[in-house]
């Protein structure tokens, strides 16, 4: 009887402590998931995309919970809400609240029959507006639209997930109808997130608008690496894969892009006003299949070498068929700690409230003054190679521009700055492909606005285009600047210590042609 006792004891004891070490596991795994979500909170926060409206933290022994207020930059987002159909605009227009429920422990998955070890599992829940949930629930019904679970590892990593279910929907007044095969995101992160690895699938999505037309596209898949090189610069390689995309419109599209805003969400890049097309996509088939892109960023001491490749296998504009399409390129000997510095300078230009040309000024003094080591270490940007086949033949080029030995000195010498630069390129495309853009660029040369009476003559503008073009390339092809055989030229371009040869030909740069004499009865007179 006193053993027994004595064996209740002791396992009494045990589990005591098991669970005291249970519990003081599970309060020092609360103070690192804590230090882990407040530093994605503050890469949350340093977007430009969003403005953290509230934020807190209330963390207790097992459990946790932190809640964030986001709302979108209007500024930066207003002219594209206002793309948007009226009943997709309560989506971006007002506030993202979500909540972090923040289980913490070594077993945090455990009533969930999970029984991985880990510091915490973060299950995330949205907060809607009425407006919101009513819109999304005519997509996806009862389901959650977005499910997000982050699981802290025990060494201060984790992984987080991502899944967005499939829906289909249906307008039949409208003749809508939209098809949504979902979304998987996961994301394998070391500590501090400064390295990490994304996978993300999307396996397709179909939209038929009635008689306007159908949009679908299949199959996009993305993976990257990235891992922070000596330099500060961010290493690894990326890469987008795409099946198939789908165009059949029957209507004319007006568009009007920003793309200064669109390239500063994406690089963080300010470039003023002087980018914004506007036009209309006219009624169109168009079809592109097999799209591929990757880039990969190494690092050798302090210098980087960046390559990416695009290629696509056909593309299709209603009967026009291009493709096969090659493109590789190259960024080398580019100064690691400079890049670092000059993106940390450009992220932190202001840009509320200043006119495009301020920001321009702003922008080049910018990369003037943090960007000028780039050049004194002998950058070199080379094109592998470049093919595309295309209806009328090929085009096909591959070069390298090099400088060398520049110094800050240079610039005020524009000979001799001219001078550290090495280039070569060999260039081949068909003369049909040449007589378009040169067909194109003369019609938007002599051609007036619509409203006017006077119109010029288009198969006039295009006959004199076609005349000048055929009377230059006559020009050089006699003086052997260019080849032309079966319907392709092609030439080669070197230019080193500032000499200039084409096709192997030397051709005088403007400050190195000779002077012309003086008129005779100017001389005299002199």
């Amino acid at each position: 009887m006193n053993v027994n006792k004595q064996h209740l004891k002791l396992a009494a004891a045990g589990i005591a402590g098991a669970f005291v070490l249970y519990g003081g596991f599970a309060y020092w795994a609360g103070i690192k998931a804590e230090e882990t979500l407040a530093e994605q909170h503050r890469m949350i926060a340093a977007m430009s995309v969003f403005t953290v409206k509230s934020h807190q933290y209330e963390r207790g022994w097992f459990s946790s919970e932190e809640t964030t207020e986001l709302a979108l930059n209007q500024q930066l987002l207003g002219p594209y809400i206002g793309l948007l159909p009226e009943n997709l605009r309560p989506l971006l227009g007002g506030t993202l609240r979500y909540r972090h429920q923040v289980r913490h422990g070594l077993l945090p998955g455990l009533f969930d029959m999970d029984l991985r070890p880990a510091r915490a599992i973060v299950r995330t829940e949205f907060d809607m507006s009425d407006a919101t949930r009513k819109t999304l629930q005519r997509f996806f019904g009862d389901a959650p639209p977005i499910t997000v679970i982050n699981r802290l590892g025990l060494t201060g990593g984790g992984e987080l997930a991502v899944t967005v279910p499939t829906f289909d929907y249906e307008e039949t007044l409208a003749g809508v109808k939209m098809g949504w095969k979902g979304f998987d995101l996961k994301v394998n992160y070391q500590a501090g997130y400064k390295e990490y690895h994304v996978e993300s699938t999307s396996p397709g999505f179909t939209l038929e608008a009635g008689p306007k037309g159908r949009f679908a596209f299949d199959g996009v898949k993305y993976l990257s690496e990235v891992r922070p090189g000596n330099s500060g610069v961010k290493l690894g390689s990326s890469e987008l894969t795409v099946g198939d995309i789908k165009l059949n419109w029957n209507e004319a599209i007006p568009y009007s892009i920003k793309l200064n805003e669109l390239i500063y969400l994406v690089g963080r890049v300010r470039v003023g006003e002087f980018i914004n097309p506007s036009g209309e996509f006219r009624p169109s088939n168009v079809g592109l299949s097999k799209l591929k892109y990757q880039i990969v960023t190494s690092e050798q001491d302090d210098f980087v070498n960046t390559r990416g490749k695009l290629d696509f296998e056909r593309f299709t504009y209603n009967d026009s068929l291009y493709g096969p399409f090659k493109l590789d390129i190259s960024a080398n000997h580019l100064h690691g700690p400079t890049l670092v510095k000059l993106d940390d300078a450009l992220g932190k230009l202001p840009f509320q409230g200043l006119e495009p040309a301020q920001l321009r000024k702003k922008y080049l003094d910018t990369i003037v003054k943090e960007g000028l080591p780039l050049l004194q270490n002998d950058p070199k940007l080379m094109v592998n190679a470049f093919y595309l086949k295309m209806p009328s033949g090929v085009a096909q080029a591959s070069g390298s521009l090099a400088l060398k030995g520049f110094q800050q000195s240079d610039l005020k010498n524009t000979l001799l700055f001219l001078k550290r630069f090495s280039a070569q390129a060999n260039i081949e495309l068909p003369q049909q492909t040449l007589e378009n853009l040169v067909v194109a660029q003369a019609r938007n040369l002599f051609t007036v606005d619509a409203s006017a009476e006077d119109q010029p003559d288009l198969e006039e503008i295009d006959a004199l285009a076609r005349s000048l073009l055929s009377a230059q390339l006559d020009e050089w092809a006699a003086q052997q600047l260019i080849r032309r055989e079966g319907g392709q030229i092609s030439t080669s371009l070197l230019f080193n210590e500032g000499i200039l040869k084409v096709n192997n030909h030397n051709v005088a740069l403007p400050w190195q042609e000779p002077e012309e004499p003086a008129p005779e009865e100017a001389s005299a007179a002199q």
